[in-house]
């Protein structure tokens, strides 16, 4: 049964045609860079990483890592990023580099901003296959790798209000990897969300934040929903507990937990989030899966704001 669970697995790396390609994070608030770089650099100076363990006890499936930088420029309004995934499902890797740039222009109702990203996508495959038994199991395929050109755009709009939407689009130049007979498909993303003081609306004397949001990941093939609510629980003014449920169509529940807090106990200088998250199978492998791990953490830096200088009339006492 392994070997054919292993089997469908590599098929469904190769038929990239009906398959999604870019990895799927239960925590995708914390890591919209990597899909829309406009949400770069928003604030701060951040470290996020991730990995993802994916259909556990299913031989050789998918697992991921994510680690994105970024930092914000508000003398130029803009902000810029260095993200790298890696990939790996059955006997193919695949490792996506990319730069990010965002300009970040506000106005009276928030923050627009528009972003792009250039990167190079690199994939492989390392097939292991019994020894020869026959001529015809000789010319099987031997380990092999292409890199090729990959860019995204996108547009993000976050309110004074606090919602937020964006729109992006991940492999614009849809380019394939001929030595590998690979082809990378384009991407489409809908992101949007609120960020709503309950604790403030009902008069409650502890600080509760409500985080509804909504993930939509196309490939012009097949789509995938992602609804997901998470809340924020103040313990005190510089640390919280989350915890959040998404329902991610025809795949998983995923439950989130996690602990924020300053380490300097002072938020306006420094933070630090980690969690974890499991996700509860609903797609057709949960008879052999036991589901789905990842483990998330970010630290954020914040310089103080620029010192505005005060000019004077020296005749007249300040």
């Amino acid at each position: 049964m392994k070997k054919i669970l292993s089997l469908l697995l590599c098929c469904l790396a190769i038929n990239v045609s009906l398959a999604q390609q870019d990895k799927q994070f239960t925590h995708y608030l914390f890591d919209r860079m990597s899909f829309n770089p406009a949400t770069t650099g928003f604030k701060g100076y951040c470290g996020t990483l991730m990995y993802r363990n994916q259909w556990d006890r299913v031989q050789d499936a998918p697992n991921s890592t994510m680690l994105n930088l970024q930092a914000n420029l508000p003398k130029q309004n803009m902000g810029v990023g260095l993200s790298f995934v890696n990939d790996a499902i059955g006997f193919q890797r695949s490792n996506t580099l990319s730069l990010n740039w965002a300009y970040h222009y506000p106005t009276a109702y928030g923050v627009l901003s528009g972003g792009a990203s250039l990167g190079l996508i690199n994939v492989g495959f390392s097939p292991k296959w019994i020894p020869p038994q026959t001529e015809a199991d000789a010319n099987l395929p031997t380990a092999t790798s292409g890199t090729t050109f990959d860019m995204n755009l996108g547009l993000y709009f976050h309110g004074t209000q606090g919602y937020y939407v964006g729109l992006s689009m991940t492999h614009l130049p849809a380019l394939g990897l001929q030595k590998v007979n690979y082809s990378v498909a384009r991407h489409y993303y809908v992101v949007a969300g609120y960020d709503f003081p309950l604790s403030q609306k009902m008069n409650w004397a502890r600080k509760v934040d409500l985080k509804p949001s909504l993930l939509i990941k196309a490939d012009g093939a097949t789509a995938i929903f992602d609804v997901n609510i998470m809340a924020d629980f103040w313990l005190n003014s510089y640390s919280y507990l989350y915890a959040g449920v998404s329902y991610r169509m025809a795949d998983a529940i995923p439950l989130m937990v996690g602990y924020g807090f300053s380490p300097s106990n002072k938020p306006s200088e420094n933070f630090l989030k980690f969690g974890y998250s499991f996700d509860i199978m609903t797609n057709p492998l949960n008879t052999y899966g036991k589901g789905t791990h990842e483990l998330f953490v970010n630290y954020c830096m914040f310089p103080p704001p620029p010192v505005i200088p005060r000019h004077g009339n020296p005749f007249i006492l300040q």
